[in-house]
């Protein structure tokens, strides 16, 4: 039973230590094999699974909260959507390059681990080193070449975080995921800013930089994501309201200091304020404020016909299967290239049920975050989590298979477990 455990942890471990350095081991194995990391990371989550199920067979039950259901019953669906609904033909290989049960897979990993204080350092140490290099890197490309390490396949516009048209930066994301730049990034910062300040370390330049990289990925929902970082400056501190005043003082002049640093050294910041926060530079129907107006126009048009199962997952098209969404496309009118709120377009696609059911995982997953965090008094996880929730109110992503998501809820479990550990200690002496 012992063997079967020790097996279990090391391997599942590793994985969760691959996808704490995930740009560096999917840059190694692209250049090496050519293999993208997501799909082959997803690939052996399987056997962390099935060691985990072989364990349980051996000692006790595994542990499966509600929430994990709920995401479970979401997967089936989109399995039910895709090919039921658009009598799409199954390939094995779907099993391996579908997000959202790479998602599922690790979610269920992180429940069943053990995670013990020297392994989860060495985590903290490898995101820290990771979060300097994404830095580094992202100034590089704004000020040399926006392709510098970007992954070779996934260069200029074919990849739309580098897409011409508004010129944004995935800096060394693009080896894990179209949205690593922001779910990669800002959880992890969070998360590495209150450690340091719990251990009364310096935590300004990293604030300072994170603010910098969130503005150069030239990503609105990243730069918003990214201002949770102050939250963990407010939070657990005593006379808050003192806390609120001080700080809404230096955050603005953070963001000033900020602007002015970056146009010193070259970096047309300017630029950046003016093309994606206030899109001076685009028609009035290109902006952002008008794209979201029209997805709440076309969803109240289109939703209504398929209330209840909704369209499947249409809004690209199908490469000539004939699952083109051409009503969507003409009532977009070349304005927008998809629903652009997130929730709209998740009913759009699923309907009442599928929709329903991603709805009562996400509300269940951050309600059990945020009451771990009442106890642990640790934030950090419930607020890089809290971004995913944020960003889908723009942006259309209902996968939690990123690495900084994924190290979120591994930071949470990991403080939940020493927490209840040093309460059972604390009543053993008593």
């Amino acid at each position: 039973m012992s063997y079967y455990n020790s097996i279990s942890n090391k391997f599942n471990r590793f994985l969760l230590l691959l996808i704490s350095v995930a740009p560096f081991a999917g840059f190694i194995l692209h250049k090496v094999t050519s293999k993208d990391f997501s799909t082959t990371l997803t690939f052996a989550s399987y056997f962390g699974v099935a060691l985990i199920l072989l364990h349980s067979s051996q000692k006790k039950s595994i542990k499966f909260p509600l929430y994990l259901w709920f995401y479970l019953f979401f997967v089936l669906y989109i399995f039910y959507s895709t090919f039921y609904q658009l009598d799409r033909d199954f390939k094995i290989k779907y099993l391996m390059t579908n997000r959202e049960i790479g998602a599922f897979n690790f979610m269920f990993i992180l429940e069943n681990i053990a995670l013990k204080k020297a392994y989860f350092n060495r985590i903290i140490k490898y995101s820290k080193a990771i979060l300097i290099i994404a830095i580094f890197v992202i100034i590089i490309q704004e000020v040399h070449d926006k392709n510098f390490l970007i992954r070779p396949d996934l260069t200029a516009t074919k990849f739309d975080l580098t897409a011409s048209t508004e010129d944004r930066l995935g800096s060394i994301y693009t080896w894990v995921g179209a949205n690593g730049v922001g779910y990669g990034f800002v959880p992890i910062l969070i998360i590495v800013v209150e450690i340091l300040a719990r251990q009364k370390k310096k935590i300004g330049l990293w604030i300072i930089f994170g603010i910098i990289f969130a503005i150069l990925s030239k990503g609105r929902w990243v730069m918003i994501n990214a201002f949770l970082v102050f939250f963990i400056l407010i939070i657990n501190k005593k006379e808050k309201l003192n806390k609120i005043l001080k700080y809404s003082i230096i955050i603005p002049l953070i963001g000033i200091g900020t602007y002015v640093a970056l146009n010193s050294v070259g970096i047309n910041a300017k630029g950046i304020v003016e093309n994606r926060i206030l899109e001076s530079g685009e028609r009035s129907d290109k902006k952002s404020a008008s794209t979201r107006l029209l997805a709440i126009n076309v969803f109240n048009k289109l939703y209504w016909k398929n209330a209840v199962f909704g369209v499947g997952n249409r809004k690209y098209g199908m490469g000539g299967t004939g699952h083109h969404n051409y009503e969507l496309s003409k009532l977009l009118g070349g304005k927008s290239s998809q629903i652009h709120v997130g929730y709209l377009m998740l009913f759009y696609m699923y309907g009442f049920i599928g929709g329903s059911l991603f709805i009562c995982f996400l509300f269940l997953i951050t309600r059990k975050l945020y009451r771990d965090a009442k106890i642990t008094t640790y934030w950090g996880p419930f607020l890089g989590f809290l971004g995913f929730a944020i960003s889908n109110l723009t942006l259309v992503h209902f996968s939690v298979y990123e690495m900084g998501l994924l190290l979120a809820l591994l930071t949470n479990q990991y403080y939940i477990k020493r927490h209840n550990e040093q309460l059972s200690l604390k009543r053993s002496y008593s």
